[in-house]
């Protein structure tokens, strides 16, 4: 079995897709991991990626929305109620957009350092 470099495992986590081969995808539902690539027979269900992508997920989205947040705040622009309604749409649907490549990275990140898993 080849090695995989770090970056393109990480890639791959990123694109949802299995860190080892790249060729089957990650998740059998929205966030839960298959147990094993049927692609190259990599076992995921022992690798845990818990609270860390949820966490990094808000981390990214809210930084992001912070200068439309000051906008809707200090701006003439549209009332208060009619942004905060805008902004909390937005994101809610770039968190969900988000959270499953966050996972990927970090059982890929976990995969490819040789971390312990559970």
């Amino acid at each position: 079995m080849e090695t995989i470099s770090k970056k393109i495992a990480i890639w791959r986590g990123l694109r949802s897709r299995c860190p080892s081969c790249g060729q089957a995808s990650l998740y059998r539902a929205y966030l839960k991991p298959v147990d094993e690539c049927p692609s190259c027979g990599v076992t995921w269900s022992d690798v845990r990626a818990d609270d860390g992508p949820a966490w990094a997920t808000m981390l990214v989205v809210l930084h992001g929305l912070a200068p439309l947040f000051h906008l809707v705040a200090f701006g003439e622009h549209m009332s208060m109620w009619k942004g905060i309604c805008l902004l909390s749409v937005i994101a809610v649907i770039m968190c969900l957009w988000l959270l499953p490549r966050m996972k990927g990275l970090f059982i890929a990140i976990i995969w490819s350092t040789g971390a312990p898993t559970s």
